[in-house]
């Protein structure tokens, strides 16, 4: 028998590395779709201020929040899909960024023992 530790033990959980560099690319996968919606409310405005509502500028404001714009009432109150959109997915982010917190912080603590 030898005294050594098993190489289970031994060998730190990938999670714990893997958290914070998933915690980035989600950060900038949600700066970026919000930078979309911002971008679709620019759209909206433009193709209202140059007087075509229904042309490329409203078809590339529908597709830019797409799964959202099927809600009920958006037609009339095109904000609603954005304000939706935005706090789902700023929810379901602060979910998967605790998560990876709560692995990162796992491993940290394996780390120092």
């Amino acid at each position: 028998m030898s005294a050594a530790t098993p190489v289970r033990v031994r060998r730190p959980r990938r999670r714990g590395q893997f958290a914070p560099r998933f915690a980035n690319w989600i950060m900038m996968v949600i700066s970026l779709y919000w930078t979309l919606l911002f971008a679709r409310w620019c759209a909206w405005v433009l193709a209202h201020v140059v007087g075509d509502p229904n042309g490329i500028l409203a078809a590339l404001h529908w597709w830019l929040a797409w799964p959202f714009v099927l809600i009920p009432g958006t037609a009339r109150f095109p904000l609603l899909a954005d304000l939706v959109a935005m706090t789902v997915t700023g929810t379901v982010t602060l979910g998967l960024l605790g998560i990876l917190a709560g692995w990162w912080r796992e491993a940290g603590a394996r780390h120092r023992r």
